[in-house]
This record gives structure tokens, sequence and C-alpha cells, in this order.
């Protein structure tokens, strides 16, 4: 084959994603617009108090009320299904009129079976459940250790490239994704963009030039493992075809409501004037306003995630983690003026840039969303695979004395050069 980069086509599905970035990005713009400004707060070392209530209320409480809103896709599933069942129903009846002789086949141990995997699904969950709840309480515990401390200002950080990474490796022993060579290439691709980050990132911190601290790096790194594990599990999950991922995402939260809950009592007893700081965001219709929109936001981008796992893998969600990243960084442009003065100063931003785009292309090339004819990487791809079975048919099927001809021609040569694909004349036709 003479193509070197191979496109695939366009899946339906591949919607979601789109539809992901539109979430994101009006999460972002509302998440904006809830942080009170001078206009209400004029004292600067006031208005920097209010960072922690506001990523409490947002992450953890309006993010959670966020997932019960799964239940009504749930219910309408359910029903759907029903009036389905019904229908199949009625049609096995009809046919079974006539018959005289019905057999009821009745197997304890496939019931024992169907129980056991019920109660390992239930397990995960809950299991997802807190894995979720301490992805959004690391940052947080972070800005309770360290109040004056702000991690948000420092984009195309090491952070993403080295949650690529991880997420891979997560795939990859919790579900079995078998690597090839396009995989691997891909992987040590994002590590070598992760090691010229970190090393550029260093720097700067021994510079000085950025507020972002280094220390952390430690809660991110919890950030990381808690939703990788989570997604993994959750893809494990959807495996099983026991669960929809709304009544998923309904239990996961009902799961963190009770962690919640919990939490909030620690920090009542430990921080009373986060709750009172929290109650100022209610004395405004504007902020009551933005906080319902944040809600119904919160769940489409939830969701939209979690039918990404559903119809792709956990390695394809890499993708939407850069594409955040490009949207939070052009929402901070838009809406924060001391944020462009800021990356005025940046030497190393268009690099970091160009690296994650980079990054970007080699997420797809993990996933075979583009496939790379070289030095014999793409040749365990299921592009090529399919192709090879294509011409195993024709080959089978074939009363053509030229086609046969032809390929045994090809296998001659592909006994010298295994590089040469045996459907390359009939690519090229």
């Amino acid at each position: 084959m003479k193509k070197k980069i191979i496109f695939q086509k366009c899946n339906f599905n591949n919607i979601y994603f789109l539809f992901y970035v539109i979430s994101i990005f009006i999460n972002l713009l509302i998440e904006n617009y809830i942080y009170p400004d001078k206009s209400r707060i004029q004292d600067e070392k006031e208005l920097n108090s209010y960072i922690l209530p506001v990523k409490i209320l947002l992450d953890i409480y309006i993010q959670n009320l966020s997932d019960f809103l799964a239940i009504i896709p749930h219910l309408i599933r359910n029903r759907l299904l029903k009036k389905k069942q019904s229908k199949i129903s009625s049609v096995e009846i009809e046919n079974t009129k006539d018959s005289e002789d019905l057999k009821l086949i009745y197997n304890d141990k496939n019931i024992s079976i169907t129980n056991k995997k019920i109660k390992t699904i239930l397990l995960y969950i809950i299991l997802i459940g807190i894995l979720d709840f301490f992805e959004k309480l690391s940052l947080i515990l972070y800005l309770i250790i360290y109040s004056n401390d702000n991690y948000n200002s420092y984009s195309f950080s090491c952070i993403t490239p080295f949650e690529i990474i991880f997420q891979f490796i997560c795939s990859y022993f919790i579900l079995k994704i078998k690597f090839y060579k396009l995989q691997y290439f891909s992987l040590f691709l994002n590590l070598g963009i992760f090691i010229i980050i970190l090393i550029i990132d260093i720097f700067n911190f021994k510079r000085a030039e950025y507020s972002w601290d280094g220390k952390v790096y430690i809660f991110y790194l919890f950030n990381i493992i808690s939703y990788s594990f989570e997604f993994s599990l959750g893809k494990k999950i959807v495996l099983y075809g026991f669960i929809s991922i709304y009544l998923l995402i309904f239990i996961r939260g009902s799961v963190e409501l009770i962690l919640s809950l919990l939490f909030s009592l620690i920090l009542y007893l430990s921080k009373k004037d986060v709750f009172i700081k929290m109650g100022f965001f209610f004395s405004y219709k504007d902020y009551i306003g933005l906080m319902i929109a944040k809600i119904f936001s919160g769940f489409f981008s939830t969701l939209f995630v979690w039918l990404i796992l559903d119809r792709f893998s956990p390695n394809y969600f890499p993708l939407s983690l850069i594409l955040y990243e490009f949207i939070s960084f052009i929402i901070n442009i838009i809406y924060n003026s001391n944020y462009i003065n800021a990356i005025k100063k940046n030497w190393d931003l268009y690099i970091r840039i160009f690296l994650y785009l980079i990054s970007f292309i080699g997420v797809m090339i993990h996933n075979e969303i583009i496939v790379i004819n070289i030095c014999n990487l793409g040749s365990d791809t299921k592009y090529f695979l399919d192709l090879q079975v294509e011409s195993d048919e024709l080959f089978a099927k074939t009363d053509n004395p030229e086609i046969m001809k032809r390929f045994d021609s090809l296998i001659e040569i592909n006994s010298d050069n295994p590089d040469i694909n045996v459907n390359e004349n009939e690519t090229d036709n």
C-alpha cells in the first residue's frame, strides 16, 4: 500500500466528542461567572478566601446533585425497553400457540453466575463512587492545606501528558487491552512529550516565573490515579452488560452523597467560615441561576464522558483531556486580563502548545483513528487485519485465474519481503 498515513472513517459515535466539548465550554463559562468579582468584594485578600468555598460548592455539592439527574434517562430507557420486550413477547406467544409441548429450561447454575456478576458490579460501582469522590477531594485538600496557593495559573503543563500515559497503563492492566507496535509508539511518544514539558516546568519553577506551586503535583497524582482507575473499572462494568451507564452514574452519585455528608461534617467542625462564605452565593439571584445551570451542564459533561467510555474505551478519554486544556486556555484568555499579561511572559508557551498538538495526534494513533504505514508499525492494526481478511476471502472464493495468479505472485514476494501487504495490487486498482 502506497499510503503512509491512513485516516479511519468517522463513526457516528464521534459526535459525543463534539457534545463533550460544547458541555465543557459551557461548564467553564458558568464557573467563570460564579466566582465573585471586585464589584461585589473589593478587598483582594477577601476575594481569594472565596476560592475554596466555590471549589467545594461546584466540584462536590453541585456536581453530586447533577449525578442524580441520570435517573431521568434511566427511567425513559427502561420504559422503552419494556415496550420493546412486550412486543417481542407477544410475537413469541403467537408463534408458540400451535405448539403442544413447551419445555421450560431452568438452570440454577446460570442464575447463580448472574447473581455473582451483579454483586461484583455493585461492588465496582461503590468503588467507582469512592474513586470519583477522592478525585474531586484531592485538589480541594490542596486548597485547604495550602490556602494561599493557586494551581490554576499554569496552562499546558506536564500534567495532561502524564494523565494520558497513566490512562493507557490502567487500561492495559485492568481491561487487558493489548498493545501492539502502534500503541507502543504512541505510549513512548507521549512519554517523551511528558519529559520535555516536565523539564520546562521545573525550569520555570526554579526561575519563579509562575505562582503555580510544585507541591500540587502530589495532589494531582492522587487525582489522576483516582479517575484513571474509575474509568477502567467503569468500562469493565459496561462490558458485563447488566447495567446502563445512567444507572451507574445515579448509584455513583448516591455513594458520593454519603461521602460528601461525612466530609461536610468534618469540614464544619474544622472550618465553619467555609459554609458562611458559601451562603454568599445564595444571596444573589444570578448566582443561584448559574448554579442551577451548572447542575445541568455538569450532568451533560459527565454523561458524554461515560457515553465515550461506553461506545469506545478509556483510551479515547485523553482526547477529551487535551481538548479541555485548550478550551480552558481560550476561556482564560477571553475573561481573565491578568492571565493575558501572564502568558505574554511565557517564552515556552508555543512550544508546549505544539507538543500538546503532537500528543493529540499520538492519542489518535494509539486508538487507530490514524494508522501509520511506516516501518511496519500498522501491521497489527484492525485496518490492516481487515484488509488481510478481505484478501483471504477474495482468494478463497475467486475462480478467476488472473486473480489467482496475482495472489500467487504476491505470496512469493511477501515471503521475501513481509512488509508488503497481500492486498496491495487490489487497493491500487
